[in-house]
């Protein structure tokens, strides 16, 4: 665990280059990647290839007061000013721009008096981390604040845990790293590194990106962006001495999924035919919202119905004859349950819908009902039969 450090670094300017192209894979990437991906479903392959600087503009983009994660700012480790936010740019992505301070906790040898043979976390071994062998970066150990949910960003509120991917780009350049250590928590002696800084990572982390990586006079003041993808799907196996690999092995079809989410959702596939009625254009039971925060809706946004039993949508359709027609409902359930909602049509219950779980909220997936529908004006509702309510519905189609 992260001890308290004299910081002494040498602080180097540092712009983001976005007109540079460039993704960084570990030579031996091609070896590993079959096997990384087989324990990484969410990292399948995206159909469009994107490079660094392309993700890192539409991180920086989508990275707006809409999508900012922290009510208090947190403490860049380098300069000591409190102007670091934490964003959601896409479902389960969580991205902060900050300094780099190098970690030299772990099992390697190491000069520095101040270095720590152990990391919070351990490789698949269960031997603690290397910091000049791993890439890793750096988080609080807790809330600083000691609230629920936390002002500033803690990570256990967010689907993240130990060696949880991340990409970390600098310079024009995108290397895979792992969540390895945490920074000073409330039960430990304060010092001037707590639980509210983000920008420190490993030795290994800045010799990768080119950044000056001694833990005493390295690292540099500010332009370091860090995207953690949560979720188990993106926690990296392996041991000290193939985890840089592993990692890096993800970093293109990481580049490439958040590209495509950033992008507009370009691998969701498109409404069914039919006539097509937005959810936004009906009503909600108490505590349903009409939101527009996920990607890949279509319409002005999507209904959010409320997370109870009973929680309803309700949305007009018509019909231009009477006679049995086809519901189609586009929906996304980023959570890991299904979500089975009845479906009354003009107030007489039509049978339980199941919308099984996508792969995040910005997925979007249909399910469908036949139902008797009179010509003209109908009234359709979604009421959920379970506690956390109707899926996000984006809207329905009625077709023959």
């Amino acid at each position: 665990m992260s001890s308290t450090r004299t910081r002494l670094a040498i602080g180097i300017a540092a712009a983001l280059a976005l007109a540079t192209p460039l993704a960084i894979a570990n030579a031996d990437a091609a070896t590993t990647l079959p096997t990384v991906l087989a324990a990484h479903p969410a990292a399948a392959p995206a159909a469009t290839t994107y490079t660094a600087a392309q993700v890192l503009a539409a991180i920086q983009q989508h990275s707006t007061s809409a999508t900012q994660v922290n009510t208090k700012p947190h403490i860049n480790t380098m300069t000591r000013a409190q102007n670091v936010n934490v964003y959601q740019p896409a479902s389960g992505v969580f991205v902060y721009t900050s300094s780099m301070a190098i970690d030299d906790d772990g099992s390697d040898p190491d000069p520095d008096p101040d270095h720590q043979g152990e990391t919070t976390f351990q490789d698949s071994s269960g031997k603690q981390l290397a910091a000049h062998h791993v890439p890793f970066y750096v988080l609080g150990d807790d809330c600083w604040d000691n609230k629920t949910p936390c002002p500033h960003f803690f990570y256990k509120e967010h689907g993240i845990s130990g060696r949880q991917f991340a990409l970390v780009f600098y310079n024009g350049k995108a290397i895979g790293a792992i969540f390895g250590d945490t920074q000073t928590g409330n039960s430990q002696t304060t010092s001037d590194n707590d639980s509210r800084e983000l920008g420190e990572a490993s030795v290994k982390t800045a010799s990768l990106l080119g950044i000056p990586s001694s833990g005493t006079t390295g690292g540099v003041d500010n332009g370091v962006t860090v995207a953690i993808f949560s979720g188990p799907s993106w926690v990296v196996n392996g041991t000290n001495a193939n985890l840089s690999d592993n990692a890096q092995a993800l970093v293109q079809n990481a580049l490439n999924t958040l590209g495509a989410s950033l992008a507009g959702g370009t691998t969701t596939p498109p409404p069914p035919s039919g006539t097509l009625f937005e959810a936004e254009t009906g009503t909600l039971s108490s505590g349903g919202t009409f939101d527009s925060n996920h990607l890949g809706f279509t319409g002005t946004g999507f209904a959010n119905p409320a997370n109870a039993v009973g929680a309803y949508v309700q949305i007009p359709v018509t019909a231009t004859t009477a006679g049995t027609k086809t519901l189609s409902f586009r929906y996304s359930d980023g959570t890991t349950a299904a979500r089975p909602a009845t479906i009354t049509v003009n107030g007489t219950s039509r049978g339980t819908l199941n919308f099984p779980v996508t792969a995040n909220w910005d997925t979007w997936s249909t399910a469908t009902i036949s139902v008797p529908l009179n010509a003209g004006a109908n009234t359709v509702r979604v009421t959920g039969t379970v506690a956390d309510g109707p899926a996000n519905i984006d809207s329905v189609t009625v077709s023959q």
